[in-house]
């Protein structure tokens, strides 16, 4: 059974392109690598935490609940916000 399933695992990651062998030259590990950014950038539904309006202090954050009659959430972190720890 685990021959089997290595190998139905070897030929759908190659079928993937995972195993498909480096780029043979400059001109096409740029355009490979261009690819792959351009694959792994979020869409526009895992980018809704880009469009809170964010302040940097609670002040304004107050002001601008005030003005628009919102309310204030007041989130704090301790970590790095790009990878996801906070």
């Amino acid at each position: 059974m685990k021959p089997l399933l290595l190998t139905l695992c070897a030929v759908g990651l190659s079928a993937s392109g995972v195993f498909s062998g480096p780029p043979r030259s400059d001109g096409e590990l740029a355009a490979w690598v261009s690819r792959r950014v351009k694959e792994w950038q979020p869409a526009p539904a895992e980018r809704r935490f880009d469009d809170i309006a964010w302040v940097d202090g609670i002040r304004a954050a107050i002001r601008l609940g005030k003005e628009h009659q919102r309310p204030v959430f007041l989130f704090t972190h301790d970590g790095h916000m790009a990878v996801g720890r906070c």
